[in-house]
């Protein structure tokens, strides 16, 4: 019996140590468990407290600015630009005023140290530039043969002296087109603002844009007032740095000018609840256009016995723009566009056989414009735009029902003349590699280039093949090279063939905002 009772005495010393080891181990587990439990209750119920007071607050911040400023914008609401949140300067209910920010109250303005500031940026555009004629090229694709406008055409830039520079007038060798000067930013929770100077090479100053727009207008409205570059199309709101090719198309040069339609006026825009994005807008602008419903100088209008000119406004536009969803890589946009200027003027000079005098027809009437755009993009996702493709074309179409209303010679006075010129562009530009871009344009102008009405003339077109290559160093700078193929109709049997060649820098200074689709 003793060793048994040996034998467990000594099992009972060895288990005793690990016996207390592990209820030692299972009261700590117990413990942390407890603690644990208690550490989550405790911030379960700090949560639920920060979001009752969140609740209180919200509702007492919709309380605040029903009575004080409009409801905060659903996604109806126009908003053009980001811009830093607007904060009410008095604490809301519930909560402290040690732990709410203390804002000072400038009576609805924006309170962050920078928002009193606009975005500022320069943006330097110039070139070196070489065609095959003396360097008249550059001036030439903007004259092609049109029987109306560029033909024969006389305005008054004293009349609209914002229409005194070109964009275009380049020479052989060395050039500087402008720096452009941006200035944008949100006024107050109610208005965005802008304003665009050009400087030109020789110091001259001029306003491209100065523009106000709305941001809380309910049911997806916006307006637009000041001087402005038209929504008319797809290419015309386009500052020239924006330009995929170091020149405007040749159906916009000849068609609309080296500005485009550029006016001051108004523009109304809705963006209505569908579910496909369809933006819909009416601009009525003064009518100072340098084509495009173009007037004479008052010694003209008197001198050739013509209207003075009437008040604006005088040019009106409509356009819609539609871009279904067709997922995170692709995008597409269509829009088509229509305008009228209710008053148009030019002189057509000619000459005869065996005659030194030159002879005068005064026209006037009316004039429209017709035009649709397509812009398709796709995302390839590589490094720096590789893969990123764009393809663009818009078509426009111009037609002028003109009297002709003073002539030397008094059979044809009265009688009508419609002018129809149309013209269209298509590029695509490719990311073939990180930072570069190879582009392709054609460009026409003249696939209808007729007289009608108590006349009838036709003529030929004039088109251009080019091509470009786009070094992206940064988002700040960029160089391009690009060659062109001209074929320009100047009379009705003169044709003007020439090569062109361009090597361009772009380089921005400062904050500039995102261009839009």
């Amino acid at each position: 019996m003793r060793p048994s009772i040996l034998a467990a005495g000594l099992a009972t010393a060895l288990t005793a140590p690990a016996a207390a080891v592990q209820a030692a181990d299972e009261a700590e587990i117990a413990e942390l468990r407890s603690m644990l439990e208690q550490m989550r209750r405790q911030y379960e119920r700090r949560i639920q407290d920060l979001e009752d007071r969140l609740a209180r607050a919200e509702r007492q911040s919709e309380r605040t600015s029903a009575s004080v400023a409009p409801a905060a914008p659903d996604p109806a609401i126009s908003q053009p630009m980001r811009a830093p949140s607007v904060a009410a300067s008095a604490p809301a209910a519930g909560i402290e005023p040690a732990a709410a920010p203390r804002l000072p109250d400038f009576r609805g303005a924006l309170s962050s140290g920078m928002a009193f500031n606009p975005q500022i940026s320069v943006i330097l555009n110039g070139n070196y530039y070489n065609d095959g004629i003396d360097g008249s090229g550059a001036a030439l694709i903007g004259q092609a043969l049109q029987p109306s406008g560029g033909l024969a055409h006389d305005h008054d830039h004293a009349h609209d002296s914002g229409h005194g520079h070109s964009h275009g007038e380049l020479n052989n060798g060395f050039n500087f087109s402008e720096a452009e000067l941006s200035f944008t930013a949100t006024v107050d929770p109610y208005f965005d603002a802008a304003a665009y100077l050009a400087v030109m090479d020789e110091g001259d100053v001029h306003l491209e844009e100065a523009w106000l727009q709305t941001r809380s207008l309910p049911h997806g409205l916006r307006v637009k007032a000041g001087k402005f570059l038209s929504d008319f199309g797809y290419a015309n709101k386009q500052h020239p740095h924006a330009w995929d090719f170091v020149d405007q198309n040749l159906a916009y040069l000849n068609l609309l000018g080296d500005h485009g339609l550029q006016d001051t006026g108004v523009q109304l825009t809705w963006l209505p609840e569908l579910p496909v994005y369809t933006l819909l807008g009416f601009e009525a602008l003064q009518g100072d256009q340098e084509l495009f419903g173009a007037t004479l100088g008052a010694e003209d209008q008197e001198r050739l016995g013509l209207d003075a000119t009437e008040d604006g406004p005088r040019l009106w536009t409509l356009f819609a723009k539609v871009a279904p969803d067709l997922g995170l890589d692709h995008a597409l946009q269509v829009g088509v566009s229509y305008a009228r200027n209710t008053q148009h003027q030019e002189v057509h000079a000619h000459s005869h056989d065996g005659e030194d005098a030159v002879h005068e027809n005064a026209l006037a009437g009316e004039a429209d414009l017709w035009g649709v755009d397509l812009v398709y993009k796709y995302d390839g996702s590589g490094p720096h735009g590789q893969g990123d493709f764009k393809f663009q074309t818009e078509y426009l179409r111009s037609s002028k029902d003109l009297d002709i209303q003073s002539s030397p010679h008094p059979e044809i006075i009265g009688s009508r003349r419609t002018f129809t010129t149309d013209g269209f562009y298509a590029q695509a530009i490719y990311g073939f590699a990180p930072r570069w871009t190879a582009g392709v344009r054609y460009d026409v102008l003249g696939l209808t280039n007729e007289v009608s009405g108590d006349a009838h003339l036709d003529y030929g077109s004039s088109d251009r093949w080019s091509l470009n290559l786009t070094w992206k160093l940064s988002e700040f700078s960029q160089l391009r090279a690009q060659y062109a193929r001209n074929d320009i109709l100047m009379a009705a049997n003169e044709r003007e063939r020439f090569d062109a060649f361009y090597l361009q820098f772009l380089m921005s200074l400062g904050s500039h905002g995102a261009h839009a689709f």
